[in-house]
C-alpha cells in the first residue's frame, strides 16, 4: 500500500510537472466606458458664401461640418430613406423654402472627420439662406439632432438671382372625364424679360416620379418656350414639369423650377343589376366599374322624393370594380345609380338609371341593366321603363395604381 502511494504521488508530480508551474491570476482589463454622447459639431463652413447666378445657369456650393465623436460618426439611413449625416439650408429672405443636403466623409475620419457636399445652387434660389440643421447618428446610435443657430452658430449663403426661369402648366381637357386622354402644355420662360426659353430639355413626372427618385430630361421646349404632351389614358394622379439640377438627396429629383397639379376629374360609371324584377326581401347586386383609375369608393343611391339618396357605399378593387347590395321591401318600381358624389356639380360622375321592379307576382325575375355611362341619370317614370331590364355585355376592367391623390382618402 505505502509503495501504491508513493507511485501515485510521483505520478502526479510528473503531470503537474508537464504541464507547468501554476501562475498568478492576472489583474482585472478595466473596460472603457459606453460612448453615450452624440456627435459634436466642431466647425461648419458654406463656401462661397456669397454668389449670383443667371437663368438656368448652376454655380457650386460647398458646404461642410466637422464632426468629432468617440465611437465614431456612421452613414445611416432615415425612415424616409434619406441618409446621414444631414445638413439643412433654410430660405429667411426671398421666401420660405427649405432644401436638404446629404453628406459624404471627405476628410479625416469617422471619429474626427470633414462631411462635405457639393450644392448646384440655381438662380431661383435668389435670397438669404442659413444652415438650419444638422443631423448626425455615431455607430453607438446616438443622435445629433440640432439648428446651429440655438447654439449661437449663424452660417449663411447669399443668392443673388437673375433672369429666373419660370413656368406655366395647364392641363386639358379640364375637367378630365372619364380616363380620356389628357394634355400638359405649358410654357418656360425667363422672368426679367417674357421672353420663352427655347430648346430647353425638361422633365414630365406622373404620380410619385415627381418626388420620389431623380429623374432625367424626357423632353424639350419648343423655339417659343412652349411645351406639350398628351397622355393617352389619363387618371387622377399628379402631373408635373420642371427642369432638373443635380439632387443632394439620393431618393428625389431637384429642380431648378417645377411646377404640378392634378387634374380634376368626372369619372364615368358602368353599372349593371343582377336581376330587375325580384320579390320583396330579395337582394339585388350592383356591379361595375368606374374610370379614370385611382379612386376609392363610390355610392349607390335611390331616387327618393325627386333626390338621389344615399343607400349604401363601396369600396373599389384594383380593378376599380365594385360591388354593391341592396334588399328592397316595398312593391313597386325602385330607381338606383351608383355615382360619385362631388361638392362641385360638374365633377359629379354616376351611371345611367337602373330600375328595379319589386313585385309579389313573378317575382325574382332575372335581369340585367347594364348601364354605361356618366351623367345625371333620366326620371324612369316614363314609358318604356322596362326596356331597360336587358341582358348586359361584359364589363371594360380598368388596371389601378397604388397610390393616388382620391380627396376621401
Amino acid at each position: 500500500m505505502l509503495r501504491l502511494r508513493i507511485l501515485l504521488t510521483a505520478s502526479l508530480c510528473a503531470a503537474v510537472g508537464a504541464i507547468g508551474a501554476p501562475t498568478a491570476l492576472a489583474a482585472p482589463v478595466a473596460r472603457a466606458a459606453a460612448d453615450t454622447a452624440p456627435p459634436v459639431i466642431a466647425d461648419l463652413t458654406v463656401t462661397p458664401d456669397d454668389v449670383g447666378v443667371s437663368g438656368v445657369d448652376l454655380v457650386p456650393v460647398t458646404v461642410a461640418v466637422r464632426l468629432t465623436d468617440e465611437s465614431g460618426v456612421i452613414e445611416a439611413g432615415e425612415m424616409d430613406g434619406v441618409a446621414t449625416p444631414l445638413l439643412g439650408l433654410r430660405r429667411v429672405e426671398g421666401g420660405e423654402r427649405n432644401e436638404g443636403v446629404e453628406l459624404k466623409l471627405t476628410s479625416g475620419t469617422a471619429k474626427d472627420g470633414v462631411w462635405s457636399a457639393t450644392v448646384h445652387v440655381p438662380s431661383t434660389w435668389d435670397g438669404r439662406w442659413e444652415v438650419g440643421q444638422v443631423i448626425a447618428e455615431d455607430s453607438a446610435r446616438n443622435r445629433l439632432e440640432v439648428d446651429p443657430r440655438d447654439a449661437g452658430t449663424t452660417v449663411s449663403l447669399e443668392v443673388t438671382g437673375a433672369h429666373q426661369p419660370a413656368v406655366t402648366m395647364e392641363l386639358t381637357p379640364d375637367p378630365l372625364v372619364g380616363d380620356g386622354p389628357l394634355t400638359v402644355k405649358g410654357r418656360f420662360y425667363d422672368k426679367d424679360t417674357g421672353k420663352g426659353l427655347p430648346n430647353q430639355p425638361i422633365f414630365f413626372g406622373h404620380d410619385n416620379v415627381c418626388v420620389e427618385q431623380p429623374g432625367t430630361p424626357n423632353g424639350v421646349t419648343a423655339a417659343d418656350g412652349t411645351f406639350s404632351r398628351v397622355y393617352p389614358v389619363g387618371d387622377i394622379y399628379l402631373r408635373c414639369v420642371g427642369i432638373l439640377r443635380p439632387t443632394n438627396i439620393g431618393i428625389v429629383p431637384a429642380y431648378i423650377v417645377v411646377t404640378s397639379a392634378h387634374p380634376r376629374f368626372r369619372p364615368t360609371i358602368t353599372a349593371s343589376a343582377d336581376r330587375t324584377t325580384v320579390q320583396p326581401g330579395t337582394k339585388v347586386t350592383f356591379t361595375g366599374t368606374v374610370k379614370p383609375s385611382g379612386l376609392s369608393t363610390v355610392e349607390l343611391q335611390q331616387l327618393k322624393d325627386g333626390k338621389w339618396q344615399k343607400v349604401t357605399s363601396g369600396q373599389l378593387d384594383d380593378r376599380s370594380r365594385f360591388t354593391l347590395t341592396v334588399t328592397p321591401k316595398a312593391t313597386g318600381e325602385h330607381s338606383y345609380r351608383v355615382a360619385r358624389p362631388s361638392d362641385d356639380p360638374e365633377l359629379v360622375g354616376a351611371s345611367k338609371t337602373i330600375v328595379v321592379r319589386v313585385t309579389t307576382s313573378g317575382g325574382d325575375g332575372g335581369g340585367d341593366g347594364e348601364l354605361p355611362i356618366t351623367g345625371p341619370a333620366t326620371l324612369p317614370m316614363v314609358g318604356g321603363a322596362l326596356a331597360l331590364i336587358a341582358v348586359g355585355t361584359g364589363l371594360t376592367l380598368l388596371g389601378r395604381r397604388r397610390r393616388g391623390a382620391d380627396p376621401d382618402r
